[in-house]
């Protein structure tokens, strides 16, 4: 029978901080069983397998970002907005790098194809741009892949030590929001 205090939630968090801890890669059931102060066999009375468990993760992940970019864009438009929506992307990504993996590589399967929340929230702040659509979906996956690539890149501690690596990634943010405004109107010029 199912600990009546434990949810999906308790699971995802305590499975997020073990991650965030020890990586992903090396996040196992029978250490979340410990850390839930259950019996491994009990746990399979709420989670199906460690590849669903990591699944799982991914979209918890995706959840809390999201979630907290909505949060950081209340009263904020324009250039600012997309600014910040890069921001607090990042420092998720920094501040959780077990559940950031999860993001970024447990939907190899292609079964979550609804568009998460950043994607549509960048989306929306594009709209509000006047950005021709047929640009959008290349200018989406533009977006997408430098804030994961850049954050995945600064994880891996790819860029040479001693660099200003929070500087870089906000210079490339500026560099991605003037190039927004080319678009704006159809003007490419």
């Amino acid at each position: 029978m199912p600990r009546s205090n434990l949810d999906k939630n308790k699971i995802l968090e305590a499975a997020g901080a073990l991650a965030n801890d020890i990586s992903i890669t090396k996040l196992n059931l029978k250490q979340l069983a410990q850390k839930l102060d259950i019996q491994p066999p009990s746990l399979y009375n709420h989670v199906q397998s460690l590849d669903h468990l990591r699944s799982e993760l991914m979209g918890y992940g995706w959840d809390q970002v999201g979630g907290r970019i909505a949060d950081a864009l209340i009263g904020v438009s324009g250039d600012e907005a997309i600014r910040r929506a890069c921001e607090v992307f990042y420092d998720y990504a920094e501040e959780n790098p077990g559940i950031f993996e999860a993001m970024a590589y447990y939907n190899r399967d292609g079964k979550n194809s609804e568009p998460d929340r950043l994607t549509r929230i960048l989306q929306k702040l594009c709209e509000a741009r006047d950005i021709p659509q047929a640009d959008m979906t290349h200018l989406l996956r533009l977006f997408r892949s430098y804030l994961e690539g850049f954050a995945l890149l600064a994880r891996h501690s790819a860029f040479p030590q001693g660099e200003a690596t929070r500087e870089s990634f906000d210079y490339g943010v500026d560099f991605l929001i003037a190039g927004l405004h080319r678009l704006e109107n159809g003007n490419e010029s």
